[in-house]
């Protein structure tokens, strides 16, 4: 009873540490030890101890003029190092996998280049009729939903540089001019997710969703591809709700919001 007791109480103080922690690293500035107790829900005496074990660890720190506590140096090392080793493709697999899953079609993960999208990622539909890709392959960014989802959040001053063009036009749905591509983009952001009919090759669709990292950066997007016969009203609710939610899954992988992207 009593090792039971001992291994309670070790995991009790293992939990407010980490309350703790986490209190620290989210804050927008530093705690004063009274503060921090109250929002841990934990007598001073404890939390201090905690604090002075964190501090010496480098898990926090102590201004030496007020008093106050924030995040030391060391969460970030360790935040960094976790980032380092995340395999965008192998924390995706997994749901986009269950988006495939779900809805029969190829699922595309992609990466932004330069004004292109490039295919890092790929999962063919079990149906007989397909939209072909290429693993590896890229697209202009501005024809496909893939690549619609990434521009969409890039650095305003990237953007500006695709809509200087030309924008190619690659099937007679493609958007040329700047202005439209522009409008376009806007409500790829307002959404949160974007949509493509024919704009690379005529007969070919598809929907994508951003991905974000830990930074809340878009790094990604994950989208169908699929045939414009599959690609109609009655099942566009549905192929939409599943790549937004592949996608939210995937960021929240990678350690970033599970939240849709919109608005960014």
């Amino acid at each position: 009873m009593e090792q039971q007791s001992n291994r309670a109480a070790a995991g009790s103080q293992l939990d407010r540490a980490l309350d703790i922690l986490e209190l620290l690293a989210g804050s927008a500035g530093p705690q004063g030890l009274t503060d921090i107790a109250q929002q841990v829900h934990g007598p001073k005496a404890t939390v201090h101890r905690l604090l002075a074990t964190l501090q010496a660890r480098g898990y926090a720190t102590q201004d030496s003029r007020t008093g106050r506590y924030a995040a030391g140096i060391r969460c970030f090392e360790l935040g960094s190092l976790w980032a380092s080793r995340l395999d965008l493709r192998a924390v995706a697999a997994p749901h986009a996998a269950r988006l495939n899953e779900l809805s029969g079609e190829t699922v595309h993960l992609a990466v932004y280049d330069r004004g292109d999208v490039v295919y890092v990622d790929k999962i063919e539909s079990r149906h007989p009729v397909v939209a072909k890709s290429q693993l590896g392959g890229r697209c202009p960014a501005s024809c496909v939903a893939t690549g619609r989802a990434l521009l969409a959040y890039q650095p305003w001053a990237e953007i500006e540089e695709v809509l200087r063009g030309p924008l190619p036009a690659h099937s007679p749905q493609s958007i040329t001019r700047p202005a439209e591509l522009g409008a376009l983009l806007d409500q790829v952001r307002r959404d949160g997710y974007a949509v493509n009919h024919g704009g690379y090759r005529e007969g070919v669709g598809g929907v994508a969703a951003p991905v974000r990292d830990h930074t809340g950066a878009v790094v990604a997007s994950v989208g169908l591809c699929l045939p414009e016969q599959r690609f109609g009203p009655d099942r566009f609710g549905a192929l939409r709700d599943w790549t937004v939610a592949a996608a939210a899954a995937i960021s929240g992988a990678l350690g970033g919001p599970q939240a849709p992207v919109r608005g960014g």
